[in-house]
């Protein structure tokens, strides 16, 4: 069996490799769901945008019009929630366009999707966009559509920025001067600079240690806070652990939480004396 690894597909893999195998061996279908169909109609939308024959934006009537032709409908349960989602696209987009409007430039790419030889394996992926700044800098672009924007320690452990930097540095010959999620809920960005090769070297270990366990066949069940909203609930073998698994583990990642906002006053207060009297860090 060829192993084709993406983001997503690696993202399974390390939540739960039995979700894995149904998925992506098995060839069964994740559930329809609101949060999918939404995600996929902004990335749509956006798509439209940038993907024209000129440099010269749309109007934002012309960009709401996008949303509403590639609407995915898939998923919501009656046609209040499925407006409600509407509403909220038309919204975020209305911000990203007050705010990107004024810059508007084409990208080098958009959608681009690519596949990557590797050690065993084959990389693969879609990149939201390319931007080629006047500098002459290289920015890739992933759209988020999450309501809150994740953990800095769990950004610096995401695989994708990294995957997109190994396939355009294999592909493109070019290495990215940055590498962004953007969150289109927040309108915020969040972006790094292009790993080292130390650790992009760490990077591909960790893909390699997923194509191998995925070659020889290794798929236990794995509970994990995400199981009741997994596509295959229904069939897990694991399900019976379902239960008390999630309730243990929002109950260590509630005090966790409690503890992260005590460090982070904590980490303020020390921040406000160190400060000079401009409102600088004293060195």
């Amino acid at each position: 069996m060829e192993i084709r690894l993406s983001y997503t597909a690696v993202s399974a893999y390390e939540r739960c490799p039995l979700s894995y195998r149904y998925q992506y061996v098995d060839g069964l279908e994740l559930e329809p769901s609101p949060h999918l169909s939404f995600g996929r109609s902004l990335h749509a939308a956006l798509q439209r945008l940038y993907s024209r024959d000129v440099p010269v934006a749309p109007t934002l009537d012309e960009l709401l019009s996008y949303l509403d032709d590639c609407w995915d409908a898939e998923g919501f349960k009656d046609p209040e929630e499925e407006q409600a989602y509407r509403s909220h696209a038309r919204e975020i987009l209305r911000a990203y366009y007050r705010l990107n409007v004024g810059e508007f430039r084409l990208p080098v790419a958009v959608e681009q999707r690519f596949e990557v030889p590797m050690d065993g394996y084959l990389l693969t992926g879609v990149v939201d966009r390319v931007d080629r700044h006047p500098d002459g800098a290289y920015e890739i672009i992933d759209y988020k559509t999450n309501r809150r924007l994740p953990e800095i320690a769990r950004l610096r452990d995401d695989l994708q920025l990294p995957i997109y930097q190994i396939a355009s540095q294999e592909l493109w010959g070019i290495t990215p001067a940055k590498l962004t999620f953007y969150y289109l809920s927040m309108n915020q960005k969040f972006t790094t600079r292009p790993l080292g090769e130390e650790s992009l070297s760490r990077v591909r270990e960790r893909l390699r240690r997923a194509a191998e366990a995925i070659a020889s066949g290794t798929f236990p069940p794995a509970p994990n806070r995400l199981c009741p909203w997994c596509s295959f609930r229904d069939i897990c073998p694991a399900s019976s652990l379902v239960s008390d698994a999630s309730q243990a583990l929002h109950a260590r990642r509630q005090a966790l939480l409690r503890r992260k906002e005590r460090l982070d006053e904590l980490i303020a207060e020390l921040e406000a004396e160190l400060a000079g009297p401009e409102g600088e860090p004293m060195p």
